[in-house]
């Protein structure tokens, strides 16, 4: 496929199945269910959300290479970097704040505080995480361990689009992106090699991959790759190499390997799927992109029903319920929202000056 876009392949519905798989294997946390199957399946090596998580990595890498190289202006890049994250990400902080953390607390008044006396907890929580998700997690005694445990991976979406626009800047997504892509190779098989043979690399090398968050800007340089490097995609779309990606990568999970081979067999496999399943168009028949609202309102949607006890229902009931929340909010996220700020994009100016 020549670009990844929602109305020319399936990948708004490959992003809203992605955002759902990170409600799904939440449920079985925030639910206390135990360890969720793929768990065991895989030797306790990955959970469907943490492949979610890096799946999303992978297909941003891709989009964002391309908007840089679309159009490189480093002003209007990062305001369309902003638009797109921080609005919705504001809203979601105010609504769990003021809206959530409400309603618990008109429930189960925390002894001895009043709403009144909670407010100031509640406009910290939001403006103390308005650019630095995850500094305050919760709202005086409520929910009780952490409002919203998925948004410590914007902190790492954010870094890595910096990292882009220091390598537009530098020409390596332009006039000189074969060696911007040679750059990202060999930090991919440096990682191959801190995996396999970590006693190989000299310090302080290893420090560039010893979290799990390091480990999704380097899933964002492997979904980057696809962008810079044309040969990627005709080699993608020959036959078998789609299949073949998603099978080898399946059985490296059966094997306990996920930790290694993802980097290798995810992005192939993944852009294959995006351009095979006869869902094209996904956004446009159900009225928006709501992936990104679905991701941020998953958690503490959860957490409020847990509060309720709603994981005494069983883990379907439980989980649908989370969901079926979750994707309301995220519907009214996209339309009131995330809509709104994405069409402020055509206020900015398009004659500033390119990128070396």
């Amino acid at each position: 496929m020549s670009s990844p876009r929602a109305d020319g392949n399936s990948i708004g519905f490959v992003r809203a199945f992605l955002a759902g798989l990170v409600v799904y294997s939440h449920a079985y946390y925030l639910g206390d269910f135990g360890a969720e199957p793929l768990l065991g399946l895989t030797g306790g090596t990955v959970i469907a959300g943490t492949l979610a998580v890096q799946a999303f990595f992978v297909l941003s890498g891709r989009l964002i290479a391309e908007s840089w190289m679309r159009r490189p202006r480093l002003g209007v890049f990062l305001a369309h970097r902003a638009l797109r994250l921080l609005p919705a990400l504001w809203v979601c902080l105010a609504v769990v704040a003021f809206g959530l953390t409400a309603l618990l607390h008109l429930t189960r008044p925390a002894t001895g505080a009043s709403w009144a006396q909670l407010l100031p907890e509640a406009c910290s929580y939001v403006f103390r995480n308005l650019f630095l998700p995850r500094t305050q997690i919760e709202v005086g005694p409520y929910p009780g361990d952490d409002w919203n445990g998925s948004l410590w991976t914007l902190f790492y979406e954010g870094a890595a689009y910096l990292m882009v626009a220091a390598l537009g800047l530098c020409s390596l997504l332009g006039k000189r992106r074969a060696l911007g892509a040679s750059l990202l190779l060999v930090l991919l098989g440096l990682n191959l090699i801190w995996h396999l043979a970590p006693g190989l690399l000299p310090a302080p090398l290893p420090r560039l991959f010893d979290t799990p968050g390091k480990q999704l800007t380097l899933y964002f340089f492997a979904g980057m790759l696809w962008a810079m490097l044309p040969a990627l995609d005709r080699w993608t779309a020959r036959r078998g190499v789609g299949p073949g990606s998603l099978a080898l990568l399946t059985v490296a999970m059966l094997l306990g390997w996920h930790d290694w081979a993802g980097f290798l067999l995810l992005p192939p496999a993944l852009f294959w799927l995006c351009a095979a399943l006869p869902l094209h168009g996904f956004e446009k028949a159900v009225g928006g992109d709501y992936s990104y609202g679905l991701y941020l309102y998953g958690y503490p949607v959860q957490q409020t029903l847990a509060w309720f006890g709603a994981p005494a229902w069983g883990f379907w009931p439980w989980f649908l319920a989370g969901l079926a929340g979750s994707a309301a909010l995220a519907v009214l996220s996209w339309h009131l929202v995330e809509k709104n700020a994405l069409a402020l994009r055509r206020r900015l100016p398009t004659s500033a000056p390119s990128a070396p």
